[in-house]
């Protein structure tokens, strides 16, 4: 597809080298400071106002199958989003950062429809739906739907003294209609064997139905009947969706903010008991027992706070921590010390467009490891041969996770066999995606020796 990209912050950066792989993608961006990391990346570049209607027709807007509007500011992005609607953009994708402008979802989507955009994202509801999600799960540190939401991919960490570190797989009473896709060892990644040992610390990637999934956290070592507690650290907007969401669900949430005018309206908003402090103080944390709760969400606007609150948390008890960093540099960085999960903003609102992107076959549902994997779906020639999956020889990393056959969904088993015009997902590593592709449009089996 073409595609267009108006905006010249870390955002656009983000978005243009995520899609120029498998899209021909122009960059619409002004002339500033930040123009030089734009153009470091392998994509067309045109200098210009993302508002100005010269500008867009030299990006050649009118050919343009979507175009994504992601500067730093909203009102510039919405009037880029009609002018490009305008001069023939096929679909316009408008990311708003701040809260307010087409805010409320029924009258904000009408609204945005009537000003030819066809999706808002909005990074930061997007970042709290998101670790909702994983909250929800015990011990997961990712949660993401697929295929419409019929499938899931789960992401689960090996607790040091689980039953399952030093067993093989195989030995695991797994639930059905799941499926092992990935495993992490450190920076090493490995295609998961029933003969694979596991070892505490290594990071399981799962493919299967929500449900079944779900089940996988007590047998990897999470707690089987976990107190639904949370602390959440931060009474910001994010902090706010994180509390309310968790309140719909039934959980008993502490919020600590050093704000009282804050801690005010949010024990006013909710139900949560609500405590003004400072969430970085060791004394006060200790005195709140906030290691003592079952999960920790630190979602400050400072990544710095974020990042000590967690560290002190994981001082005090043995709490889940859920982190937000909003420098991208700061995502794995943060992995490395010890944090839990870690997400930010504009990382939720990248894998919102990225999803909505790509859409068509043998395109990716899903990136995970920052980037380095990921899912995609792959439709099976109509002339290939049926082929058990025992026979398979695909690249290194390339693991079928699950079978779309009409309207059947399969989690395949080494009984199984695939069938043309299947639909596969597969998860792989970033490196192999090309490969991947090429082999499972039209299968071969390994060579016998």
């Amino acid at each position: 597809m073409n595609i267009l990209v108006a905006g010249n912050g870390l955002m656009a950066v983000r978005v243009v080298d995520a899609l120029m792989q498998r899209h021909q993608v122009t960059c619409l961006h002004p002339e500033d400071g930040q123009a030089w990391q734009l153009e470091q990346l392998d994509a067309e570049f045109v200098t210009g106002e993302i508002t100005s209607p010269v500008s867009l027709a030299d990006a050649r807007v009118s050919s343009a199958d979507v175009f994504i509007a992601c500067s730093n500011n909203d009102e510039q992005n919405i009037v880029a989003c009609m002018a490009a609607r305008r001069l023939g953009a096929k679909k316009t994708i408008c990311v708003l950062m701040r809260k307010g402008i087409l805010s409320k979802h029924a009258e904000g989507t009408e609204l945005a429809r009537s000003l030819g955009i066809d999706q808002v994202v909005r990074p930061i509801d997007q970042l709290a739906e998101e670790m909702l999600a994983i909250i929800l799960v015990p011990g997961a540190l990712e949660v993401r739907r697929v295929a419409d939401g019929r499938l899931s991919l789960f992401r689960y960490a090996i607790a040091p003294g689980s039953d399952a570190s030093g067993k093989e797989l195989s030995a695991l009473k797994l639930p059905q209609n799941t499926r092992m896709v990935h495993l992490r060892r450190g920076e090493q990644f490995i295609v998961p064997r029933g003969n694979t040992k596991l070892q505490a610390g290594d990071k399981l990637i799962a493919m299967g139905f929500h449900d079944s999934l779900s089940r996988l956290g007590p047998i990897l070592g999470a707690a089987k009947r976990p107190r639904r507690e949370a602390a959440v650290v931060g009474g910001g907007r994010v902090g706010r969706a994180v509390t309310r969401g968790l309140i719909r669900a039934g959980w008993q949430v502490k919020v600590i903010d050093s704000d009282r005018d804050r801690c005010e309206l949010i024990a006013e908003k909710t139900n949560a008991l609500v405590l003004h402090g400072d969430g970085t103080d060791l004394e006060f944390l200790e005195q709140e027992q906030v290691g003592e709760v079952p999960v920790v969400v630190a979602v400050t606007s400072s990544d710095e706070r974020n990042l000590l609150v967690s560290l002190v948390v994981k001082q005090l008890g043995n709490s889940r921590v859920i982190t937000r960093a909003d420098r991208y540099s700061n995502e794995r960085l943060f992995e490395k010390v010890g944090v839990d999960v870690v997400r930010s903003a504009k990382g939720a609102a990248i894998r919102t467009i990225i999803s909505d992107v790509d859409t068509h076959e043998s395109e990716i549902h899903a990136e995970l490891e920052h980037g380095d994997a990921r899912v995609l779906e792959i439709e099976v020639s109509a002339q290939a041969k049926k082929l058990p999956m025992t026979q398979l020889n695909p690249p290194a990393s390339a693991v079928v996770g699950a079978i779309l056959r009409g309207n059947q969904v399969l989690i395949p088993g080494g009984k199984d066999v695939i069938l043309a015009e299947d639909h596969l997902f597969v998860f792989c590593a970033r490196a192999d995606e090309d490969d991947t592709r090429q082999y499972f449009a039209d299968p071969q089996a390994a060579e016998l020796s």
